[in-house]
């Protein structure tokens, strides 16, 4: 099979090449059937495992099979709080439904804006901080630049990969990450999939 120009580039760097044998195919972490759905899937993800996140996720979707922001909107908080969610988090998804119902949260008009324009769209949304926004924008925007600083996993692996000292790792990964501009989004999803084979 070619390789994608993403792949053709990150493998320039010695380091990424390897990653990239080793984890063959990307998967997709938190992409779903639409928008909403996929902010709400990352909403239920925020401070928890992987693992932990998509038994959350399925128990939640169960509620309501379509996951229309409407019927979500109807949703009790009581009804998520059962399912696992916290009261923030419940908050969060039930603004989100609202808004989205509202029109005040247009994903198509957010599809349609730069990056930089997009990201600050999407911080508007409640609960949704620098690392909710970037997994929207690699896995719900398939936006191709975006590099999460502060994701503990992509900490993990960059440290590790790269011998750098969990304390130099803001001071580094600057440096580092400028090699794989200006598929920095694919790296990421690389660095995940090394997790997940170096943990196996």
């Amino acid at each position: 099979m070619p390789r994608s120009p993403a792949e053709t580039a990150l493998r320039r760097d010695p380091v990424m090449r390897r990653v990239i044998d080793a984890v063959g195919p990307l998967r997709d972490y938190y992409r779903e059937r639409t928008d909403f759905e996929t902010v709400t899937r990352i909403i239920v993800g925020q401070q928890l495992s992987y693992t932990a996140a998509t038994t959350i996720w399925r128990r939640v979707r169960a509620l309501e099979p379509r996951w229309r922001p409407t019927a979500v909107a109807r949703l009790s908080a009581d009804d998520l709080r059962a399912r696992g969610l916290s009261g923030s988090k419940t908050r969060f998804i039930l603004e989100a439904a609202r808004r989205v119902v509202d029109g005040d949260l247009d994903f198509r008009r957010i599809r349609r804006l730069d990056d930089h324009a997009a990201a600050e769209r999407l911080r508007g949304i409640t609960g949704f901080g620098p690392w909710s926004v970037e997994m929207f924008m690699i896995f719900g925007l398939g936006r191709d630049d975006i590099f999460s600083v502060g994701d503990a996993g992509l900490r993990r692996a960059v440290c590790s990969l790269y011998g750098i000292p969990k304390a130099a790792y803001a001071a580094r990964i600057d440096s580092i990450a400028v090699r794989w501009r200006p598929w920095r989004s694919h790296a990421c999803r690389y660095l995940w999939g090394w997790l997940d084979v170096a943990d196996a």
